[in-house]
């Protein structure tokens, strides 16, 4: 066979003797490669599967369903030999006896701390998403919303609308952009252009310290709607 396609390069196609090599090497190469790719895949897969924290599982499932425990109670000596109970048997056999409403609970899951563990036992959440989830907080610094999970690219909004009703966002945002502080290299966030931080900037050069979002507003060229959506994530500290 190698000989037959040899032939065929050689003959057929005009290809010299060292060019055959060099293509020889070029598919060795690639083989190389994808085997490399499949099998860093699996590591990170596998790298996920087993990094388990249970502090921060138990941190994030806010509160649990418990299964209901039945008991016999033992019957009172005054009944052992009676056929059947009286108006009094309640009250003989399980002393203090109080009858309590039992709430449906389900869980909860605070979406600013869980780990890529927790959200992989979602249903619809499969590693890729996961780590997805956990990128975008990061560089938002929390959630705000747990409708902002929309923002993920990819994940589909009416998977976020029929989960929202199990998810929380917990304390909230994490980290905030100290805007009187940041340098032009620190000023990032998902949700603002560099044209904005550029005019914010110039502004800031020539007023040292903006006490509130009230000074902002008054920043001519400033898009509002970009600031209005950035809101939460800005301190004024000097």
């Amino acid at each position: 066979m190698r000989a037959k396609i040899h032939y065929y390069l050689r003959f057929v196609f005009g290809i010299s003797r060292s060019e055959i090599k060099g293509l020889y090497s070029l598919f060795l190469l690639l083989l190389i490669y994808v085997l490399a790719s499949m099998y860093y895949t699996y590591i990170e897969e596998e790298a996920l599967a087993i990094s388990f924290e249970p502090k921060v599982w138990n941190s994030a499932l806010v509160k649990m369903p418990k299964p209901r425990v039945w008991r016999n109670y033992p019957v009172h000596k005054k009944w052992e030999r009676r056929a059947g109970p009286t108006s009094n048997f309640k009250r003989i056999i399980f002393p203090g006896y109080v009858r309590k409403s039992v709430q449906n609970q389900h869980w909860v899951l605070d979406i600013n701390v869980a780990d890529s563990l927790a959200w992989i036992g979602l249903k619809g959440i499969g590693p890729g998403f996961a780590k997805r989830i956990l990128a975008y907080r990061q560089r938002l610094g929390g959630f705000n919303a747990v409708l902002q999970l929309k923002e993920v690219y990819g994940l589909d909004s009416v998977w976020v609308d029929e989960n929202k009703s199990h998810l929380n966002i917990g304390s909230g945002v994490y980290r905030t952009l100290k805007i009187n502080r940041l340098a032009w290299n620190e000023f990032r966030h998902p949700y603002l252009p560099y044209v904005q931080v550029k005019l914010f900037l110039t502004y800031r050069k020539q007023h040292p310290y903006i006490a509130s979002f009230e000074e902002l507003e008054k920043i001519h060229g400033l898009d509002l709607a970009v600031w209005i959506r950035l809101k939460p994530y800005l301190s004024y500290e000097p």
